[in-house]
């Protein structure tokens, strides 16, 4: 007769990695683990339209319902990073932080364009 323990999943993991964690699972001395993952879900990137919509949302649960990104700076926004979230995330607040030091209230193109060079510059240190 089956125990309790036998009837019962006694660990659940959920995996969290970059794009090369799947291929690091696929590997030949992964594939016992890789072959009990059930659930397999990619994050891919944003398109132009998800971008808009990422950063309005962000707002709003930051507390300002307000248009505060040009529809321009959004699109050079999004063509720099991909429409990568990490990189939208990061950018978007230098832009943030600079337009708020010209104490201004909309994040224009060209604050999002020296924004986006000074992040290009600091990455390829």
């Amino acid at each position: 007769m089956p125990s309790f323990w036998d009837s019962r999943a006694l660990l659940s993991l959920i995996l969290v990695g970059l794009p090369e964690l799947r291929e690091r699972l696929a590997l030949r001395h992964n594939r016992s683990l890789h072959s009990r993952l059930h659930h397999r879900l990619e994050v891919s990137a944003l398109t132009p339209d998800d971008t808009t919509e990422y950063l309005r949302l962000r707002m709003e649960r930051a507390g300002c319902t307000r248009e505060v990104f040009a529809s321009d700076a959004i699109v050079v926004l999004h063509e720099a990073t991909l429409g990568a979230m990490r990189d939208l995330d990061r950018v978007a607040a230098a832009a943030l932080r600079e337009t708020a030091r010209k104490k201004k209230k909309l994040v224009e193109r060209d604050v999002m364009a020296r924004v986006i060079e000074a992040d290009t510059r600091e990455r390829d240190r």
